[in-house]
Formats: structure tokens, C-alpha cells, sequence
């Protein structure tokens, strides 16, 4: 009995024993009551002229109210004592930690990308596309067991939102992201920070996220299982270009890829240049602005890791792009079993609070007496 009320509730085997006892002594003092009390009493001669009158239903039947406030208040008592609810179900959803490592120097504010039949930013057209790979829009399914978390980088690599199953959230931060010395999609003002592209440092950054949440996963933190297989998406417009600070050596990116393979992280890099229209130069002259991506590194850098390479000219090779990333990057995480602890005491809660309601509004109402 003992290891079945350990077993049953929370607060342990003790006070399990004190709510079963005083269950038990809840209908003995009532009865005890009814007993003793003194009820108001009319004296007179003979019954035999209330014979005629039978009793109703409601006076038949007054006896539920009390009824329902023992059971009532024996079910707060219960959900007090936080019973365990025996009841599991199975998780065999699919699930990986994908860190989104996003450019946001100046070059992608191109509009060489054609979304809804107008020509959009580099950026927007990238950001619109990974919001549906996460959420699930179109032609992609969207990751909902998935920890994703993003990256952004220009002269410095920041992590703009954390792996995170709050994909809601991650929308939000996303549609924040903007370069620097842009807001809402508009320039203000221009920034220094826009015109450097900290591709090592980037990688770097977000290695050390997916290597902690890893870490989480394999001792077993809960909602860190899904990082037990993790990935990459990098996506950049040019080639690595850090700023020159004194004294300080940047990171190579070639060599922050192959700490990320030792860690067992692969990275997918996406070289993203549109088509963007010729433009006029201070003369009078027609000119095509070139793409400066810097193919061979990303290959190597994917390649290493053992990821893989894509170009983006449009949305929809974007589309194409994540779609191929998201049928090799899906797995199964592995059978686990929950036990639904919260259950149990919620019905007894609820069911409690019920009666005791129920109960009130019938004493006013119905089952209502004077005095």
C-alpha cells in the first residue's frame, strides 16, 4: 500500500495516508452532524391535515447537495495531493537542430530576385523562403520538431535567435532582421557594418550554438533532444571579408568548417545572385553589376563538413534549394516514452470545482428553502 501511494502521489506516501484518512472521515462527521443538530420545530395537535400533501421530488432528493459538496471537496483534496497519472503515450516524430547562418551585408540589398511578379531584395526574397521552410508554406513542409535558430552576420556575427522549438518567435526575429542601416526594408542611413562580410567568424558563432545545445541533448535536457543530429544553412552573397582590427587574426573560414566537421555538424552553403537589371553610372553608361559570391570556398566548406553546395539565382531555385534540404535532413529521433504526470490531478481539480459550483446554484435556486 505504501509503495502504491509513493508510486500515486507527489507529495509522498504520508500525506497520501492523511487524505485517504480524512476522505474517510468527511461522510462521518456529516451524518454526525445531521444527528446533533437542533432544526426549528411547530407544535401542534395532529398530522393527519399535512397527510394529503405529498412530498416532491425536491425535498426527496435534497440529500444530493451535501453529496455533492463531499464529493467536491474529496476531489480538491486528491488533486491537492497531485496524483500521478499512470497513462503514457508514445513520440516518434522526426526531429534535428538547424541553425539558419544568414548574410546581411549591404550587397543583399540587390533586388536581382523576383517574388509575387516584382523584383524584392536579396534578403526579403531569402527571408520569405526560409520562413515557409520553417513554418511550412507551399511546396515546403515546414520542420515543427525541429530546434532552429538563426545567425546573422555582416562585419560581426551575432545570434539573432537561439535554437528554439518556438517557431513563432523565430518569425518574429526574422522579420526584424534587416541590414545594417535599414529598417523595414528602407535605408536611413548608411552603416559601416554593411560593407564587411565576417563569413569564419559566422561559422564560428554558430558552431559554438550548436555544440552547446548538442551537449544539452546528450545529458539529456529536456526539449534539447532533437539536437542530436544538427545542421547548418549557410547563406551568403559574396566572400569572406572581415574587418582589419589590430592585433586581432580573423577567423579562417576553411578552418572553422573543420572544427564544425570534428564536432559532426554538417553545413549546407547556398551562394545566392539574382539577375539584376543594368544600371547607369554617373556617365550615362549601361553596366551589369557582377556576382561576387565566392563559389569555391562555400564548396569546399560544404565539402568538408559533408554538406552540400547550391547556387540561387531566384525564389524559386530558393524554394528548390530548401525543399532538397529538407528530404536530406529528415530523421527519426528515436521512440520516446512520456508519462502524462498532470493529467489526473487537472480532472480531479476540475471536476472538484464543478460539483462545488453545480452545488451552489442549485441551493439558490431549486433546492432553495426558508429559513
Amino acid at each position: 500500500m505504501i509503495d502504491w501511494l509513493d508510486e500515486r502521489f507527489t507529495p509522498g506516501p504520508l500525506f497520501g495516508w492523511l487524505c485517504l484518512a480524512f476522505l474517510a472521515l468527511i461522510p462521518l462527521v456529516w451524518i454526525r452532524a445531521r444527528g446533533l443538530a437542533r432544526r426549528p420545530t411547530v407544535r401542534f395537535s395532529s398530522v393527519r391535515p399535512l397527510r394529503p400533501f405529498e412530498r416532491t421530488w425536491a425535498t426527496q432528493t435534497r440529500f444530493i447537495l451535501p453529496l455533492m459538496r463531499i464529493v467536491a471537496i474529496s476531489a480538491l483534496i486528491i488533486a491537492l495531493a497531485r496524483p500521478q497519472s499512470g497513462g503514457a503515450y508514445r513520440d516518434t516524430s522526426e526531429g534535428i537542430a538547424i541553425q539558419m547562418v544568414l548574410d546581411v551585408s549591404g550587397s543583399m540589398a540587390e533586388e536581382d530576385f523576383i517574388m509575387g511578379g516584382r523584383r524584392v531584395r536579396r534578403l526579403d526574397a531569402v527571408k520569405r523562403v526560409f520562413e515557409d521552410f520553417v513554418l511550412g508554406r507551399g511546396e515546403l513542409r515546414g520542420r515543427e520538431n525541429d530546434l532552429v535558430g538563426m545567425t546573422a552576420f555582416a562585419m560581426y556575427a551575432d545570434t539573432r535567435c537561439p535554437l528554439t522549438l518556438d517557431h513563432g518567435s523565430l518569425r518574429d526575429l526574422l522579420k526584424e532582421t534587416d541590414i545594417p542601416g535599414w529598417v523595414d526594408g528602407r535605408q536611413v542611413r548608411q552603416h559601416v557594418e554593411s560593407d564587411y562580410t565576417s563569413l569564419g567568424d559566422a561559422i564560428a558563432l554558430a558552431t559554438d550554438d550548436l555544440r552547446r545545445v548538442g551537449e544539452q541533448a546528450v545529458a539529456g535536457v529536456p526539449g534539447a533532444e532533437a539536437a542530436k543530429s544538427r545542421v547548418m544553412i549557410l547563406l551568403t552573397d559574396g566572400a569572406d571579408n572581415p574587418p582589419d582590427f589590430p592585433r586581432i587574426e580573423p577567423t579562417n573560414p576553411i578552418e572553422a568548417a573543420k572544427v564544425t566537421a570534428r564536432l559532426g555538424i554538417k553545413i549546407y552553403t547556398i551562394g545566392a545572385v539574382g539577375s539584376a537589371p543594368p544600371r547607369q553610372d554617373g556617365f550615362g553608361m549601361l553596366f551589369q553589376r557582377r556576382a561576387q559570391v565566392d563559389e569555391p570556398t562555400l564548396k569546399e566548406i560544404a565539402r568538408i563538413t559533408g554538406g552540400k553546395y547550391f547556387r540561387a539565382t531566384d525564389a524559386d531555385s530558393l524554394v528548390t534549394i530548401y525543399d532538397e534540404i529538407d528530404r536530406l535532413e529528415r530523421r527519426r529521433t528515436g521512440e520516446r516514452t512520456f508519462h502524462d504526470n498532470v493529467f489526473a490531478a487537472k480532472v480531479a481539480m476540475l471536476t472538484g470545482l464543478a460539483l462545488l459550483m453545480t452545488e451552489l446554484l442549485l441551493a439558490n435556486s431549486r433546492y432553495r428553502r426558508i429559513p
